[in-house]
Formats: structure tokens, sequence, C-alpha cells
């Protein structure tokens, strides 16, 4: 055995036998010599660029990976094959499904591809070192390919298995689940049977208070009541009178209807036209950007206290 077949080798058992191109170029191995060991039969083409070592038996995993690397370099595993890796409960199987951030699907014989403009961090995790969405991102995507029965079996049971949260639940649909989009309406009727919307809100105001009172801003006035401009009262979450700042809990994002999204954009023009500041956040600022909120607010004082 040569020191490049040694180097193939060790790349691929890392990885279920699979290897890239790219990933074989990193090292040093020139294209030439990958076309021998295609030849030979010790590299197995998958799909275009994408190589088994066949010194590593087929498995489940090997031929989602290599599906995964195949579709390009932002694809991970989602819907049925994301469910599959995370243990979820009752999702049948199915051909390996990918989903990719790319203008354009792959072609991938015998593969399931979708595409979509909504894929943050958050909605990305790997298991068994196969990238793949994560357990809240993919309930959301399972609504759009399997009956609603399956989705409200496999969210309980990951909520029972401690898999996910009521909280990550929410923070999904509020960042992705726009009305309209395909697997939104099973789980919020799961989310909504689980976590009535009323304690939803309450529990970001609590979180939000959390969140700030742990920030470089002053204390807060709680529930500040201020006339608009055009006449009418408005409460505010947590204000600031001296300076005009006010900050809310927008827990409604995920759940409301168009009426009462422009009920609520009317609102915060009116609290702004009477000469406040108007902040809002939702469940996925609060709980997964929490630096960025502290950071904004306490930029927003800081140049308040140097005016």
């Amino acid at each position: 055995m040569t020191a490049t077949d040694i180097t193939l080798a060790t790349a691929a058992a890392d990885r279920h036998g699979i290897v890239t191109r790219g990933q074989i170029r990193r090292l040093g191995v020139s294209d030439g010599e990958v076309e021998r060991r295609v030849d030979a039969g010790l590299l197995v083409p998958l799909h275009q660029g994408v190589y088994r070592h066949a010194a590593v038996p087929e498995t489940v995993e090997a031929g989602l990976l290599a599906t995964v690397l195949g579709s390009g370099d932002r694809a991970v595993a989602s819907h049925r094959s994301a469910a599959w890796l995370h243990g979820l409960r009752d999702v049948p199987r199915w051909r390996p499904e990918v989903t990719v951030s790319e203008r354009r699907l792959p072609l991938l014989r015998g593969v399931t591809c979708h595409r979509t403009d909504l894929l943050e961090a958050a909605d990305v995790t790997s298991v068994r070192r196969i990238p793949c969405t994560s357990v809240p991102r993919t309930l959301l995507d399972l609504g759009a390919v399997v009956p609603f029965e399956v989705v409200e079996l496999a969210s309980q049971d990951a909520l029972i298995r401690n898999l996910t949260t009521s909280v990550e639940l929410v923070c999904v649909l509020e960042r992705v689940g726009g009305r309209g989009r395909r697997g939104t309406a099973a789980l919020r009727a799961v989310v909504r049977a689980s976590l009535p919307p009323d304690r939803i809100e309450s529990r970001l105001e609590a979180d939000l208070l959390r969140l700030v009172e742990s920030s470089f801003v002053p204390p807060p006035v709680l529930q500040h009541e201020i006339s608009l401009a055009g006449g009418g009262q408005a409460r505010l979450d947590l204000a600031w009178p001296d300076l005009r700042v006010a900050v809310e809990a927008d827990g409604r994002r995920w759940h409301s209807t168009r009426r009462d999204f422009e009920r609520d954009l009317t609102r915060s023009r009116a609290i702004t036209a009477a000469g406040w500041r108007h902040y809002r956040y939702g469940w996925a600022d609060v709980h997964q950007r929490p630096g960025a909120v502290r950071a904004e607010l306490e930029a927003v004082f800081a140049a308040s206290h140097a005016a």
C-alpha cells in the first residue's frame, strides 16, 4: 500500500468511507492518481466528484453523506432523511432528501431535492458527521411532505425525549414559518396545542425583561402608558420615559393573521409618531440572538447619553 492509498483510506474512514474530489486535492493527491484508483476499483464514484472508498462497506449513512456532498457546499440532509438521522418517531423512510440554498437544484438520480432561501445557522446541525437540518427545522419541513398526524406524533416524541423544546419550535415558526409556506400549518397547530399563544406571549415578555436586566442599560418602567398623537393610549412593555425609548415583546409573529400584522404595524407607527423610539423583539431575537439584542440596546443608550 502506497502513502497515497494510506492517505485516502484515512480520510475516508473519518466520513463513512466518503471522500470528495476537493478533499482529495487538499490532501495533495492528483486527479491522475484518483482516476487510476477509480479504474482499479479502489474508489467508487457515487456522484460527480464524490467517491466511496471500496474498503469501507456501503451503509445508509454513507449514501446519505455522499448525496449531501454531491448536492453542493451548502446542502444538508432534510425532511424525512433528517428525521431518520434524528430518530424521530414513525416518520416513514424515503429516498434521500436534501435541501440546498443554491439557485439551481442539483440533478441527482434517486434524490429528492428542495430549495430554500431561509436556512440560518440555527437550522443546521450535524448527526453522525452528516450535515442536516435541526430537529425544529426538520419538524417544520416535514409538514410539507407527510400527513399532520405524523408531524404531531414526531413533535410530541421529540419534546418528550428533549430533542427540542417548545421555545425552539416557536423560534423556527417565527423565523421561517410564514403564512403560506408549506409545512407551517401542521407545526403551528402542534405548538398551539402544547403551548397556548397567551402563555407564549407572557413568557416572552418575562424572558425579554431578563435579557434587558442582564444588559448595561438602566432599569425600565414596566407597562408604561403613553398618549398617541392621533388620540388613544398605548401600554408599553418596557419603557424609559426620560429618553422616550420603548422595548416590546413581539410574541405574535409566528401565529398572527395579516390583519393582526397590519394592526401591529399601525400601532408601532403611532408610537414612533408620538416621539418614541420603538424596538420590537421576537422569540428568535431573544433566544437565538440575545447578544445582538443586548448590543443594540446598549448602543441606543450609549448614544442617548452622549447626545
